[in-house]
């Protein structure tokens, strides 16, 4: 039996939807630890980074993302980001954002607020896991 592989089309690099925004996704998110540091009291950071393999296309001249793409950052942490190539920032932190990010708005859809304990948990093993990995190369 023969099989035909899917025609490879790449979709426009700018989609036409207006990204959706949630006031209640965003109040979730503050009540979360920052990703990178742990702290409480953090701000909601949209990634601007493209991550096309995750439906992430960016965010084009004057235009914003949806809050899918939104993470916990402390503030000291939110100005580092937007202050430095925020890939290089990401991978600073030894986190992988989109994943992280998908994870917890995946989280969030499924429980609404009873999710804040497991994203809390999966925050906390993110953390750790990337507490492993810079312990490993200081040694």
């Amino acid at each position: 039996m023969a099989y035909r592989i899917a025609n490879s089309v790449r979709p426009d690099p700018t989609p036409k939807r207006k990204p959706t925004k949630n006031k209640d996704y965003l109040a979730f998110i503050h009540e979360l630890p920052c990703c990178v540091s742990g702290r409480y009291g953090v701000e909601a950071a949209h990634l601007s980074c493209a991550a096309t393999r995750y439906g992430h296309y960016g965010r084009g001249k004057g235009s914003k993302v949806s809050d899918r793409w939104v993470l916990p950052l402390h503030p000291d942490e939110h100005r580092r980001q937007h202050g430095m190539n925020e890939g290089r920032f990401w991978r600073a932190a030894r986190i992988n954002p989109h994943v992280l990010a998908l994870t917890i708005h995946g989280l969030w859809s499924d429980m609404g607020e009873d999710a804040a304990p497991f994203a809390t948990a999966i925050i906390n093993q993110t953390l750790a896991d990337a507490g492993a990995l810079r312990s490993r190369d200081e040694v």
